[in-house]
């Protein structure tokens, strides 16, 4: 009877803290959550799409100073204002009555448990709204050993959600209700949208993860294969594909991979092309927090890479998409009007000057320009880059000189090509635009 008892306790033990790893004690009950909407893609469909949310709970900055604002300068972001950004976004989209939410990654700080648990308490908005929500996880969302906290000097490490637990947070925002898991990684597909199937995509690269995070991704072999055979799957069955991934399946500028190594996946190129072969048309991506779509032909197929810029990041938006038959509309939306006051001069302000100091740095470490030289050059690419995160990017006059400049000091011509790049848009418009699936029109 004793050994009886000893066991019983154990198991009601084991069974409480079991219940503390479920999706429950994140305050999702079922119960409450009412039938979502029946929708069918041949009726028309409405999607919003938004990215790079970024959530920090606030507990984690226990008080601001120099920790907070060095972790800032190497990674720009309105990580204080995340949560209130989120909770306006989601409150305009749930009155934009859209069928079908996707969030293409990175929705957590740097994937602290409470961060989690502060994205799926916003997100759950939506579910009681009776709208579908996919999410699929981004570099920053696992296994990431910058999870911390933040009193004035010091950083104080942070317990950081294991990448085996994000289907087990998110399971009511894509994960339960997948018809098919990848066993390789978190990659899944649902079919939220009758005759819509949604691909969505892990290529993060958390099992690399040691002292510092691994931002860049990578589709690997066997992931690649699993996503083959689901394209044909969906073509057998008649169903439209939309793929979901955080990393950019093509390059988005060129020399962006030069630039900016790890926004876009590895052997890009290769992997965009076998993709395209087996009849991918569309991915929406985020990572680098831009809003920018580019277009890639392969033997007379196609596929748009639709990256939608950060909340957390100016312009701070989001996208909406509407499908009509084979018409794919895209139209942007500002966030930094819903926060009221003079948060949209704040929001630009914050990322120019952050982002000379970044590309400060990168000149310096990447091209090996000194350190006086780097900081004097920055502020040329700073509006370039603030050009290309907002899309539709259209060139001043005055940056030919600067170009002129650049090649006077690089005879490689290399740092006036890129800042060349930034400016311009490789073969489509960004922001508002209607795309034809069946022929790639773009108007």
């Amino acid at each position: 009877m004793k050994s009886f008892r000893i066991f019983l306790s154990l198991f009601i033990l084991t069974l409480f803290y079991s219940c503390q790893n479920d999706i429950s004690d994140l305050g999702i009950n079922s119960d409450e959550l009412p039938t979502t909407r029946s929708a069918s893609l041949s009726d028309g469909v409405k999607i919003a799409i938004l990215s790079d949310i970024h959530v920090m709970d606030q507990s984690l900055l226990v008080k601001d100073g120099p920790a907070f604002q060095a972790y800032l300068n190497q990674d720009p972001k309105l990580l204080e204002f995340s949560s209130e950004i989120l909770e306006v976004t989601v409150n305009d989209i749930i009155a934009k009555n859209p069928d079908l939410v996707l969030i293409p990654g990175d929705l957590t700080k740097d994937g602290e448990r409470i961060c989690h648990e502060n994205v799926a308490r916003i997100l759950r908005q939506f579910t009681l709204h009776g709208i579908k929500v996919l999410v699929a996880p981004g570099n920053h969302d696992a296994n990431n050993p910058d999870a911390a906290r933040y009193i004035n000097e010091k950083i104080v490490q942070t317990p950081t959600v294991q990448a085996d637990r994000i289907p087990q947070i998110y399971a009511k925002f894509g994960y339960n209700d997948a018809i098919y898991d990848d066993p390789n990684s978190l990659s899944y597909v649902s079919e939220p949208i009758d005759g819509l199937w949604i691909i969505t995509i892990d290529a993060n690269k958390f099992y690399q993860n040691t002292t510092r995070p691994i931002g860049s991704g990578e589709i690997r072999s066997l992931t690649l294969a699993w996503i083959k055979d689901r394209l044909e799957d969906a073509q057998s069955m008649g169903k439209t594909v939309i793929g979901m991934m955080h990393h950019g399946l093509v390059e988005h500028y060129n020399y962006q991979q030069m630039v900016d190594p790890g926004y876009v996946i590895d052997n890009w190129e290769t992997v965009s092309d076998e993709l395209i072969d087996a009849g991918l048309k569309l991915i929406l991506t985020g990572h680098y927090h831009a809003t920018d779509i580019t277009k890639r032909e392969h033997d007379g197929k196609f596929v748009f890479d639709v990256e939608t810029g950060s909340t957390v990041n100016y312009p701070c938006t989001y996208r909406m998409l509407t499908i009509d038959g084979n018409e794919y509309s895209f139209a942007p939306q500002n966030t930094t009007s819903l926060m009221g006051g003079d948060f949209d001069t704040f929001a630009k302000l914050f990322l120019s000057d952050h982002l000379n100091l970044y590309f400060a740095n990168l000149l310096h470490s990447n091209f090996g320009i000194d350190e006086a030289s780097a900081a004097a050059l920055a502020p040329l690419f700073t509006p370039a880059a603030m050009a290309h995160f907002a899309g539709d990017e259209v060139m001043p006059a005055y940056v030919l000189d600067q170009i002129s400049m650049l090649n006077s000091i690089d005879t490689s011509g290399m740092l006036g090509a890129i800042l060349y790049s930034l400016w311009n848009d490789i073969n489509t418009t960004d922001n508002s635009l209607t795309i034809n699936m069946e022929t790639g029109a773009v108007y």
